[in-house]
């Protein structure tokens, strides 16, 4: 027995209007049920894909991460800047890095760290460095006393940082700490060590440099006393562009011998010996 039921209705996949049996019914046709049901599970693949390219996504960065040395593709992505500005942080010396060859420049995850406490920025990959500045003889903190100790406001004046980025610091370093009260003091000697590696001289040795590199350059110079940038490239095992960086921060002495710069050979011998004591080359 057929229905007597007629119920204007809209299909749900054509948006045709149409003429329903049932109050159940939501399509016009077999064709557009058949239709909307393919979308449908269409639709649902393409979901999961992309929840499987996320989800892969996300395990390549973990990956990053736990690497000891990233590149600036990564370092860029994990900071969420441009290369760009990643390599203008390199070229400032804010972040140090490690130049295998003319394009392949590495970061280390613990010079990463470095440029976040410097910044009193609370990174994200704490968890993930090892601690930096662990005593070598074991400090018996019952055996503490407050004047064996720094407070926090006195470290706040000696690091120039902020108390969020100290705790954080001297927890990873494992500084052997006291509590009176809510205050909380920290052990001298171990904080002496965090500061020799933390308290960067590089601005004092810049500021040498340029001073000298000034005084250099009042003596004037000849293109007989100059390496040419090809040479430094050699030399360096850098990119141009990162070269020129490093030359201009450090004021190196420089002339023009028509389209060519030619720069002081005594400057750059000694950038070069500098380099080379540090590692950096």
């Amino acid at each position: 027995m057929s229905s007597k039921i007629k119920i204007a209705k809209i299909c749900d996949q054509c948006a045709t209007r149409f003429i329903a049996k049932t109050t159940v019914t939501r399509f016009c046709s077999k064709a557009c049920n058949s239709k909307f049901y393919k979308t449908t599970a269409r639709n649902a693949k393409l979901l999961n894909a992309k929840i499987d390219t996320i989800t892969r996504q996300t395990e390549i960065k973990t990956a990053q991460i736990e690497r000891h040395y990233l590149n600036v593709n990564e370092v860029a992505d994990l900071l969420g800047v441009s290369k760009r500005s990643v390599y203008g942080m390199i070229n400032s010396g804010r972040l140090n890095a490690l130049n295998l060859s003319v394009r392949s420049t590495r970061v280390s995850r613990i010079d990463l760290e470095v440029f976040f406490f410097n910044n009193g920025i609370k990174s994200n990959l704490i968890n993930t460095v090892e601690p930096i500045a662990k005593s070598d003889k074991q400090i018996n903190v019952a055996d503490l006393k407050v004047g064996d100790c720094y407070s926090m406001d006195e470290l706040v004046s000696i690091f120039d940082k902020s108390r969020t980025a100290l705790y954080t610091a001297l927890a990873r370093a494992s500084v052997p700490k006291i509590k009176i009260g809510k205050e909380a003091y920290f052990e001298k000697v171990a904080v002496g060590k965090l500061l020799k590696k933390y308290k960067m001289p590089k601005q004092l040795g810049l500021s040498k440099e340029r001073t000298e590199n000034q005084k250099l350059s009042e003596q004037g110079l000849k293109a007989s006393q100059c390496y040419g940038i090809e040479d430094c490239v050699k030399m360096f095992g850098k990119d141009r562009s990162l070269l020129y960086g490093i030359f201009n921060r450090r004021l190196v002495p420089k002339i023009r011998d028509g389209q060519n710069v030619l720069l002081s050979r005594k400057a750059i011998d000694k950038l070069y010996k500098t380099f080379k004591r540090e590692g950096r080359i």
